[in-house]
C-alpha cells in the first residue's frame, strides 16, 4: 500500500492539495500524540494540586473562560477564508491589508472585553450566578476577572493562526499549541512541587504561556516567513471593516452558539447541580474528547483545502476527499465502541478510584462524540466554502431549543449531568442534516468537470471575497 502511495506520488496521479493535506495531517498526528500525552499527564495533575471541589470550581472557570475565544475565532475564520483566495492568486498586498485590518480589529474588541470585564467585576457576583460552591466568593470573581482579562489578551494574538491555517500550515498551529501546553505542563508541576493548592496559581499557569509563546512567534513569524503579509497601521483599510463584520459577522454568530452548545456543559450542570457534579462530565469528555481530537487532526486541514478546491470548481476532488473523510469517521466509530468497552479499568488507572462516572454518561458521551465527527466532515465544507447563511439561521432558532431541551432534561426527567451529553447529541444530528443537505445542493450546482484550472476562478474568488 505504501509502495502503491509512492508510486502514485511519483506518476502526478496526487494532486498538490492533497499532498499538501496529507503532509499536514501526518505531521499534527505527531504534534498532537505529544498534545494528548501531555493532556493525560495535566488531568491527574491538577487534581492532586487541588481538592476534588476545587476542581470542579475550575473546570466551571475555563468554560466560561472559553466564551471570550469567539471573538478571535470569528474574525479569524473571516480571514482564513480570504486568505486562502489571496495566497492563490498571489496577491500580498490585499492580503497584508486583510491581515493589518483584522489585528486592528481584534485589538479593539480586547480593549472593549477588557474594560467591560474589569468595570464589571464590581457588580458581578460570579459564585452566585453560576452555583459556585465556595466560602470565598470575593477570590473567585478575583480568579475569572484575572482569567477573562488573559483571554481577552489573548484575541489580539490569534490571528495569526488562521494565516497558518489559511497557508494549509495546520501542523504549524499544532506545533504553536503543543509549546503552550507543555510550559504549562512543567508551571504546574513546578507549583505542585513548590507551593500550597491555590485556585488563583491556577489561573497564573493556565493564562501566561499561550499569551508568552503567541507573542514571541508572531514577531518571529512576521519578522520572516510572512514579512510581506505583517500588520501595519498603514494598511488598516476601513473599506474592510464593513466586509469582515459581515462574513465575521455570520461566523461571530455561530460561534456565540457553538460555544454555548459545545463547551458550556459544565457552566449548565453547575447551574443545576452544583459546581461538585461538574467533575466527572469533564473527565468523562476528556475522556472522549480524545477520538475527536484525533479526528480534527485529520479534519483541520480540509477546511482550507475545501475553499481552494470550490474555488476551482473540482467537484471531483471534493466528492473523493468527503467520501474518504467518511470512511475514516466509520474506523472512529470502531474506536469510540471500544472506548466505552474497557472505559472503568483505563479511567481508574488514569485518575484513580476518586471519581465515579456512571456507565449512562459514557456510552452519552460516545454517542455526541460519533455524531460530532459526522457533523465536522460536512461543517468544515460548508464553512470553507463560506456559505452559513442557513447555517446561521437554524442555529439560531435551534439554541433556543437546545436550552429548552436542558432545561427540561434537568429540571423534569432529572437526568442529571447525563443532561449535557443528551441535548449535544440531538443539536449535532440535527446540523449534520442540514449541512448534509447543503453540501448536496452546492455540489450538484457545480459543473461536473473535474479540472483544477476552470475558466470560473476568477468569478467564484471575487464571490467568496464578498461574502
Amino acid at each position: 500500500m505504501l509502495n502503491k502511495f509512492i508510486a502514485d506520488i511519483r506518476s502526478g496521479r496526487i494532486d498538490t492539495r492533497t499532498l499538501v493535506t496529507y503532509r499536514n495531517v501526518i505531521e499534527s498526528f505527531v504534534v498532537k500524540g505529544l498534545g494528548v500525552l501531555i493532556s493525560l499527564i495535566s488531568v491527574p495533575l491538577t487534581i492532586r494540586y487541588v481538592s476534588m471541589g476545587e476542581f470542579g470550581v475550575w473546570m466551571t472557570i475555563t468554560s466560561l473562560a472559553s466564551w471570550f475565544s469567539l471573538v478571535d475565532v470569528s474574525f479569524g475564520n473571516g480571514l482564513r477564508n480570504s486568505l486562502v483566495v489571496f495566497f492563490n492568486a498571489g496577491d500580498q498586498r490585499t492580503a497584508r491589508q486583510y491581515v493589518s485590518t483584522v489585528y486592528m480589529l481584534s485589538g479593539i474588541m480586547a480593549i472593549v472585553l477588557i474594560l467591560a470585564i474589569v468595570l464589571g467585576n464590581a457588580q458581578a457576583n460570579w459564585a452566585e450566578l453560576f452555583n459556585i460552591e465556595t466560602t470565598n466568593p470575593a477570590q473567585i470573581n478575583t480568579i475569572i476577572t484575572f482569567t477573562l482579562v488573559g483571554f481577552s489578551i489573548q484575541l489580539l494574538l490569534k490571528p495569526l493562526n488562521s494565516i497558518l491555517l489559511a497557508a494549509q500550515r495546520s501542523a504549524y498551529v499544532g506545533w504553536i499549541m503543543l509549546v503552550v501546553n507543555a510550559l504549562t505542563l512543567a508551571c504546574l508541576y513546578a507549583a505542585v512541587q513548590l507551593t500550597s493548592p491555590s485556585l488563583l496559581t491556577m489561573a497564573h499557569i493556565y493564562t501566561w504561556p499561550p499569551i508568552l509563546v503567541f507573542g514571541l512567534i508572531s514577531m518571529y513569524l512576521f519578522s520572516r516567513t510572512y514579512a510581506g503579509i505583517a500588520p501595519r497601521l498603514a494598511d488598516v483599510r476601513r473599506t474592510l471593516v464593513r466586509e469582515l463584520f459581515n462574513t465575521g459577522g455570520q461566523f461571530f454568530v455561530l460561534q456565540i452558539i457553538s460555544v454555548l452548545v459545545f463547551t458550556s456543559g459544565g457552566l449548565f450542570i453547575s447551574y443545576f447541580l452544583g459546581s461538585n457534579s461538574v467533575g466527572p462530565y469533564s473527565i468523562a469528555s476528556k475522556y472522549f474528547g480524545l477520538v475527536t481530537m484525533l479526528y480534527g487532526i485529520v479534519l483541520t486541514p480540509y477546511w482550507s483545502a475545501f475553499t481552494d478546491a470550490y474555488t476551482r470548481q473540482d467537484k471531483r476532488w471534493i466528492v473523493r476527499t468527503m467520501n474518504m473523510l467518511n470512511r475514516v469517521s466509520g474506523l472512529m466509530v470502531v474506536i469510540m465502541i471500544v472506548l466505552v468497552v474497557i472505559a472503568r479499568p483505563v479511567l481508574r488507572l488514569w485518575i484513580g478510584s476518586e471519581i465515579n462516572i456512571s456507565m449512562d454518561m459514557m456510552i452519552w458521551m460516545a454517542l455526541y462524540s460519533v455524531s460530532l465527527i459526522f457533523l465536522g466532515n460536512y461543517n468544515s465544507f460548508i464553512n470553507g466554502v463560506g456559505k452559513i447563511r442557513k447555517l446561521v439561521i437554524v442555529s439560531s432558532i435551534g439554541v433556543i431549543v437546545y436550552i429548552g431541551l436542558i432545561t427540561f432534561l434537568f429540571r423534569y426527567v432529572q437526568a442529571g449531568p447525563v443532561s449535557v451529553a443528551i441535548a449535544g447529541t440531538a443539536w449535532n444530528l440535527t446540523l449534520l442534516l442540514v449541512c448534509r443537505a447543503d453540501y448536496k445542493k452546492l455540489l450538484n450546482a457545480m459543473p461536473n468537470s473535474d479540472s483544477t484550472e476552470s475558466p470560473k476562478v476568477e468569478i467564484r474568488i471575487r464571490q467568496l471575497v464578498s461574502q
